[in-house]
């Protein structure tokens, strides 16, 4: 009896404790990862502004072959959206939407997974040289309450994808 009091003691102890924790975190968080690609920003930004050009860098589409992909009439700049469908866990179902676009220097897209809240992602392309861009791919969002917690450890859940979707976009762009 001693030992079961025990253990639920330091069950509430650690529940009270991130509870609690959950106050001193930021509601916002925010994620990036950058690679540098021999390329001009203006090759880099037809690949990740033009949502068809997707499927020749993004670590999500190879995941099920299954997957429904719709796309709006438009696939390039701002207003330009596509959702899928997929049985498996990790691709679920959501919708990219571009809300901005300077042409040659940035994007930035709405991402929403079902069940959810939705998240702001986008490209910053800066020019190195003549020809070389640093590539940043950022990632923001807002929780609440508990949640909060989600937050400090998204760079564990998205960097492997991060990394790989940028080695693609590095790939790629300087193949031709």
């Amino acid at each position: 009896m001693k030992t079961i009091k025990s253990i639920l003691t330091v069950i509430a102890i650690i529940f009270i404790a991130t509870w609690f924790g959950s106050f001193t975190l930021n509601e916002k968080w925010h994620y990036e990862k950058s690679i540098s690609v021999n390329a001009t920003p203006d090759k880099i930004y037809q690949l990740t502004t033009d949502l068809k050009n997707w499927e020749k860098w993004s670590p999500w589409y190879g995941i099920d072959t299954n997957t429904k992909w719709t796309f709006s009439d438009t696939t390039f700049g701002v207003g330009a959206w596509y959702t899928w469908s997929s049985e498996k866990r990790k691709v679920g179902k959501g919708k990219i939407t571009i809300i901005e676009a300077i042409a040659n220097q940035s994007n930035k897209y709405i991402l929403e997974f079902e069940g959810m809240d939705s998240s702001t992602a986008g490209f910053i392309l800066e020019p190195e040289g003549d020809f070389s861009t640093k590539v940043t791919w950022t990632l923001d969002g807002e929780n609440k309450g508990m949640a909060k917690w989600f937050g400090l450890f998204m760079g564990i859940f998205v960097s492997k994808d991060y990394e790989e979707g940028l080695e693609n976009i590095k790939r790629i762009s300087e193949s031709k």
